[in-house]
This record gives C-alpha cells, structure tokens and sequence, in this order.
C-alpha cells in the first residue's frame, strides 16, 4: 500500500469515526447487546421471555441488521462519501490533487466500507457471544459457522449497498431522500413481498445468502420463483456492487471539468 492510499484510507477512516454520525452509529451497532443482556438478566431471574439463544441471534441479524442498520448506515455514509465534500465546497481541493479519480474514489468506498462492516461485524457476534453462549460452549461451536456466514453475508451488504449509495451521491444534490425511498421504502417492503419483484432488490440476493436461504432447482423455476440458488445471489450481489461502482468512476472523472468554478464559487 502506497502512501497516498495510506492517506487517503486514514483521512476516510478520520472523518468517519470522529464525527457525530461515528458515536451515533457505534451506539446502533450496540443496541443489540443491551436487548440481549438484558434478556439473558430477565431469564436468568426466572421470568419468561420471548425469544433467546440462536433464535434472537437470528432475529437481529435478519431484522435489525440486515432490515435496519445495513441500509442506514450505508446510506449515511455511502451517500457523504462524496456528497459531503460537495456540499462542504472541498470537492474541487480534492478533485485538484494529484491522484488518479478511480483511485480516490475507490480507497475511500473500500475504507468506508470496510469500517461499516466493522460495526456490523461487532454488533452480530456480540449478540452471538451474549445470546447463543446461553447454550454452552456446545451451542456456541454448533452455531459458529452461522456466524460466520452472517459476517460474509453483511461484508456483501455493505459493499453493495454502500456502492449503490454512493452512486446516489454523486447522481443527485438531495441524494439522502432518494436513499431513504430505496432502503427503507423499496429494498425492506419489496423485499419481502413473495413473487418475483422482489428479485430486483439487494436485499432479496443476500437473504438468500444466509445460512437459512435456499433456493430452487433449474432454471425456469428460479426465473418465476421468489426464490433462487446462492450462486445465482453471489453472482447478482457482484455485478450490482461493480455496476453501481463503475458508473460512479464515470460519473467522478466528468466532475473534472467543473471542478475550477465551483471553486470560484
């Protein structure tokens, strides 16, 4: 690693986690600890509670995880990577250094990205760590390969929402509202409704990723079914994340040209 990727990863990294929108998302990430501790305190007082174990593992990474934090996480920060810089009036400073586009615009979404995953990462295997530990060491070695599943599956979600909303900052001025209608509106409903709409969301390609996904035999049947094989999910989830990645190096490298007057302006 050069030191101008070194730099720039840092600088990522930087405004990311020393910013209010760092300290808010670390306390998301570990909300789930405390609903699981506190769980764990109301069972082991001898009261009755609803879910526990590998069943409250799986509702937070299916529920809040991958229906909650991924999106809006991913939207905050894929959508600032470069909006933010926009709207700050820094993008022509940054525009005017000498690095290649693709380059700065590639460290910073895989820097981005890769603390996202991070966050993710902690709040999934605390919860496994606090819920699942309930069972025993048994339970915990039987249900670890889950976990680390989850962990492949979100690194996906990350890369793909995050290049998805990425794009969407650089596309649009308002770029949050949109983001908003895609994550919470389009990719959480649609991605729910049985039928093959749903096909045409992320989220519905890393469902079928998780260890409890499935899909169907042959080709027809994957075409017309609301669901499909995990090569099929993979396969979908990369080309999407490289799409949305390449249109957006297009779209920064037209930036070029308007970069002095902005910053006349």
């Amino acid at each position: 690693m050069d030191s101008v990727t070194r730099a720039l990863f840092a600088f990522t990294v930087r405004r990311a986690v020393f910013s209010v929108r760092g300290l808010l998302f670390a306390l998301l990430g570990l909300f789930p600890w405390g609903v699981t501790l506190l769980l764990r305190l109301l069972a082991a007082r001898g009261l009755s509670v609803p879910v526990g174990g590998a069943g409250l593992f799986d509702a937070v990474v299916l529920l809040y995880l991958f229906g909650f934090l991924l999106p809006l996480s991913t939207l905050v920060f894929g959508v600032g990577l470069m909006a933010d810089e926009r709207e700050g009036g820094t993008l022509p400073y940054l525009l005017g250094r000498p690095v290649p586009r693709e380059k700065l615009l590639l460290v910073r979404y895989f820097a981005m990205a890769l603390l996202l995953w991070g966050l993710h990462a902690a709040s999934a295997a605390g919860v496994f760590l606090l819920g699942v530990s309930e069972g025993g060491g048994a339970a915990l070695a039987r249900e670890a390969p889950a976990l680390l599943a989850d962990l492949a599956v979100l690194a996906l979600g990350v890369l793909a929402y995050g290049a998805l909303f990425l794009l969407l900052g650089l596309l649009l001025k308002k770029p949050l509202f949109v983001g908003l209608l895609l994550g919470f509106g389009w990719e959480n409903l649609v991605g729910y409704i049985p039928g093959f709409l749903k096909r045409l969301t992320l989220l519905f390609h890393l469902h079928t990723l998780l260890p409890r996904g499935g899909g169907p035999q042959g080709l027809v049947q994957q075409l017309l079914a609301s669901t499909e094989s995990k090569a099929a999910a993979l396969f979908f989830l990369v080309f999407y994340t490289a799409l949305f990645l390449a249109v957006s190096v297009l779209l920064l490298r037209r930036l070029e040209a308007t970069a002095a007057p902005e910053a006349e302006a």
